[in-house]
């Protein structure tokens, strides 16, 4: 799956209103990058009023962030 995410891009949840950067991306499994099995995954920082300290920084599959702002419900910002 191609991807047009990258670091410093902002995603906003429509549905809470919190809003996300983009911080790092990295490879989960022991496949390499090139490989179609390979699963990427991307570090979110969050930010919003019901965000707790503990849960500002979540882990996202790459396919999962690409599929929920298809769908509509997070919208990308490009940093660039």
């Amino acid at each position: 799956m191609s991807a047009d995410l990258c670091t410093g891009d902002i995603i906003v949840d429509l549905v809470s209103g919190e809003a996300g950067i983009l911080v790092s991306r990295y490879l989960l499994t022991d496949y390499g990058p090139g490989d179609p099995l390979a699963l990427w995954a991307w570090d979110v920082y969050w930010v919003g009023k019901a965000i707790t300290a503990s849960s500002r920084l979540q882990t996202w599959t790459e396919y999962g962030l690409i599929n929920i702002i298809k769908a509509g419900t997070f919208v990308q910002y490009k940093s660039n």
